[in-house]
Protein backbone atom coordinates (compact mmCIF):
# COMPACT_ATOMS: atom_id res chain seq x y z
CA UNK A 1 0.00 0.00 0.00
CA UNK A 2 2.88 2.48 0.94
CA UNK A 3 5.36 1.30 -1.78
CA UNK A 4 7.83 -0.23 0.35
CA UNK A 5 9.66 -3.34 -1.39
CA UNK A 6 8.39 -7.19 -0.85
CA UNK A 7 12.40 -7.54 0.59
CA UNK A 8 11.97 -5.08 3.46
CA UNK A 9 11.48 -6.90 6.99
CA UNK A 10 7.93 -5.96 8.21
CA UNK A 11 8.26 -4.92 11.89
CA UNK A 12 6.12 -7.37 14.68
CA UNK A 13 3.93 -5.80 16.30
CA UNK A 14 0.75 -6.11 18.02
CA UNK A 15 -2.57 -4.38 17.03
CA UNK A 16 -3.43 -1.41 19.87
CA UNK A 17 -7.15 0.01 20.13
CA UNK A 18 -5.33 2.98 22.24
CA UNK A 19 -2.18 3.98 21.09
CA UNK A 20 -0.06 6.43 23.38
CA UNK A 21 2.82 8.98 23.38
CA UNK A 22 5.85 6.71 23.96
CA UNK A 23 4.13 3.43 22.20
CA UNK A 24 6.48 2.09 19.25
CA UNK A 25 4.13 2.76 16.79
CA UNK A 26 4.44 2.05 12.64
CA UNK A 27 5.66 4.63 10.78
CA UNK A 28 6.76 4.47 6.51
CA UNK A 29 9.39 6.63 6.34
CA UNK A 30 12.89 7.07 3.36
CA UNK A 31 15.64 4.99 4.07
CA UNK A 32 18.35 7.16 2.46
CA UNK A 33 21.18 4.28 2.67
CA UNK A 34 18.92 1.80 1.03
CA UNK A 35 17.40 4.27 -1.44
CA UNK A 36 13.76 3.09 -0.87
CA UNK A 37 10.73 3.35 2.04
CA UNK A 38 10.62 1.05 4.71
CA UNK A 39 7.64 0.20 7.55
CA UNK A 40 9.75 1.02 10.83
CA UNK A 41 8.39 1.01 14.58
CA UNK A 42 9.19 4.20 16.13
CA UNK A 43 8.25 5.96 19.62
CA UNK A 44 5.53 8.62 19.46
CA UNK A 45 6.76 11.58 21.00
CA UNK A 46 9.38 13.32 18.50
CA UNK A 47 13.23 13.82 20.54
CA UNK A 48 14.98 16.24 18.79
CA UNK A 49 18.45 14.78 18.06
CA UNK A 50 19.97 17.40 19.96
CA UNK A 51 17.76 17.20 23.29
CA UNK A 52 19.40 16.07 26.96
CA UNK A 53 16.17 13.98 27.89
CA UNK A 54 13.67 12.02 26.15
CA UNK A 55 11.19 13.30 28.66
CA UNK A 56 10.89 16.13 25.56
CA UNK A 57 9.25 13.62 23.69
CA UNK A 58 6.27 14.46 25.63
CA UNK A 59 5.39 17.65 24.91
CA UNK A 60 6.27 16.63 21.11
CA UNK A 61 3.45 14.29 20.52
CA UNK A 62 1.86 16.66 17.70
CA UNK A 63 2.98 19.32 15.32
CA UNK A 64 1.12 22.08 14.63
CA UNK A 65 1.38 22.69 10.73
CA UNK A 66 1.39 26.43 10.97
CA UNK A 67 4.73 27.23 11.60
CA UNK A 68 6.06 23.81 12.21
CA UNK A 69 9.31 25.34 9.59
CA UNK A 70 10.10 27.61 12.89
CA UNK A 71 9.96 25.71 15.70
CA UNK A 72 13.27 24.10 17.11
CA UNK A 73 11.81 20.69 18.22
CA UNK A 74 10.84 20.71 14.12
CA UNK A 75 12.62 22.37 11.80
CA UNK A 76 15.14 19.97 10.97
CA UNK A 77 12.76 17.05 10.76
CA UNK A 78 10.43 19.16 8.51
CA UNK A 79 13.28 19.49 6.29
CA UNK A 80 14.90 15.95 6.11
CA UNK A 81 12.60 13.47 7.49
CA UNK A 82 9.09 13.54 6.74
CA UNK A 83 6.84 10.25 7.29
CA UNK A 84 3.61 8.96 7.01
CA UNK A 85 2.15 6.96 10.17
CA UNK A 86 -0.24 4.39 9.17
CA UNK A 87 -3.47 4.35 10.89
CA UNK A 88 -7.13 2.83 10.10
CA UNK A 89 -8.54 5.65 12.76
CA UNK A 90 -8.25 8.04 14.78
CA UNK A 91 -9.85 9.86 17.68
CA UNK A 92 -11.59 13.31 17.81
CA UNK A 93 -13.13 14.90 21.17
CA UNK A 94 -16.22 17.14 21.71
CA UNK A 95 -16.69 18.92 24.71
CA UNK A 96 -19.92 17.89 26.73
CA UNK A 97 -22.10 19.32 29.11
CA UNK A 98 -21.03 17.04 31.81
CA UNK A 99 -17.76 14.85 29.99
CA UNK A 100 -15.87 14.55 27.09
CA UNK A 101 -17.06 12.37 24.07
CA UNK A 102 -14.58 10.72 22.04
CA UNK A 103 -15.47 10.11 17.99
CA UNK A 104 -13.56 7.74 15.87
CA UNK A 105 -12.84 9.19 12.52
CA UNK A 106 -12.09 6.22 9.52
CA UNK A 107 -12.78 5.47 6.17
CA UNK A 108 -15.86 4.74 5.04
CA UNK A 109 -14.68 1.74 3.59
CA UNK A 110 -12.49 1.06 6.70
CA UNK A 111 -9.18 0.82 5.25
CA UNK A 112 -5.54 2.09 6.15
CA UNK A 113 -5.22 6.16 5.90
CA UNK A 114 -1.87 7.55 6.66
CA UNK A 115 -1.30 11.15 8.70
CA UNK A 116 1.55 13.31 8.22
CA UNK A 117 4.22 12.96 10.43
CA UNK A 118 8.46 13.69 11.26
CA UNK A 119 10.84 11.45 12.33
CA UNK A 120 14.20 11.99 14.55
CA UNK A 121 16.80 9.65 15.64
CA UNK A 122 18.34 10.67 19.14
CA UNK A 123 21.24 9.39 21.25
CA UNK A 124 20.67 9.05 25.05
CA UNK A 125 23.72 9.77 27.44
CA UNK A 126 24.25 5.79 27.72
CA UNK A 127 24.53 4.97 24.04
CA UNK A 128 21.05 3.90 22.97
CA UNK A 129 19.94 4.90 19.98
CA UNK A 130 15.73 5.87 19.77
CA UNK A 131 13.65 6.76 16.65
CA UNK A 132 10.88 8.77 17.51
CA UNK A 133 7.71 10.73 15.50
CA UNK A 134 5.08 13.58 16.06
CA UNK A 135 2.43 13.73 13.88
CA UNK A 136 1.94 16.41 11.97
CA UNK A 137 -1.80 18.33 12.36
Amino acid sequence: MFSIPSHRPVPNFAPSWNAAPTDQLPIVRFDARAGERSLDLARWGLVPYWAKDIKVGFANINAKAEGIENRLAFREAFERRRCLVPVDNFYEWKRTATRKQPYAIALADRGLMALAGLWENWRSTAGEWVRSFAVVT
